[in-house]
């Protein structure tokens, strides 16, 4: 049944445009908290590729395991990153794992931290593989 009065519905308008953009709202942040999770991984992996690429440099030219974990060290400090890991290999090889702070979490949800890992070094012996 139907109201004769015109103004019955005066303001739903406004209800339904107030519920769209509350909607719209969560999706934007729901995405951008998204985005902030993968673009540190991206940055932990690029952290840990030229960590592990200045480590191994390090190595060719001091033969000194800590000096190269230093250099790694000292790269990833310079790209807002955290070493948890440096490993030097007897065949001379670098191993570097690093982890970086996730910026933007809603409501604590989701990780906090992106890791990433590399190997720079001479190329494996086929054999040993």
């Amino acid at each position: 049944m139907r109201s004769s009065d015109p103004g019955a519905e005066r303001g739903s308008s406004t209800v339904v445009a107030v519920g769209l953009i509350a909607v719209l709202l969560t999706i934007t942040l729901a995405a951008l908290a998204v985005l902030s999770a993968v673009r540190a991984a991206h940055v932990a992996r690029s952290a840990a590729d030229l960590s592990a690429l200045a480590g191994a440099t390090q190595l060719q030219e001091a033969f000194d395991p800590a000096a190269a974990c230093a250099e790694a060290d000292r790269v990833a400090a310079m790209h807002e990153v955290r070493v948890l890991a440096c490993d030097v290999g007897e065949a001379g090889d670098v191993t570097v794992t690093v982890s970086a702070r996730v910026p933007l979490r809603l409501g604590g949800v989701g990780p906090d931290h992106a890791e990433g890992r590399a190997r720079a070094g001479p190329a494996p012996d086929p054999g040993q593989q």
